[in-house]
């Protein structure tokens, strides 16, 4: 996430006109959703669940554990990793701005609710 805070506030011009960035924000944006999902396939585990066969299916069971709250931008995240992943063209540099300039705090968020879950 520094790297993404880094950049500042993108703009769809920028992410147009330098393929190294579009890129490296999709980069981070897929690798940051991996790690959601590693960690709710691992808490699964811990629970004695066999694991999640989707991401979606992934999230929501951690939400059946108590280690999320119902929080549709979870659900988003795993969307958008699909996206990026099975999409071989071009992705919305819209869609990438607006995560990095707005939905960053998702991921936070995440990593508080996992935290609360693993402490208790």
């Amino acid at each position: 996430m520094s790297e993404l805070r880094s950049l500042g506030n993108l703009t769809v011009e920028q992410l147009n006109s330098d393929w190294r960035i579009r890129r490296a924000v999709e980069r981070d944006l897929q690798v940051l959703t991996e790690i959601v999902l590693d960690i709710c396939q691992r808490l699964i585990c811990l629970a004695g669940q066999t694991p999640a066969t989707t991401g979606i299916e992934a999230i929501e069971r951690c939400i059946q554990l108590g280690a999320l709250t119902q929080y549709d931008a979870y659900r988003k995240m795993v969307q958008l990793r699909n996206f990026i992943v099975h999409r071989y063209d071009r992705v919305d540099v819209a869609i990438l701005a607006e995560m990095v300039n707005n939905f960053l705090g998702d991921f936070e968020r995440f990593r508080t609710e996992i935290l609360s879950y693993v402490q208790r």
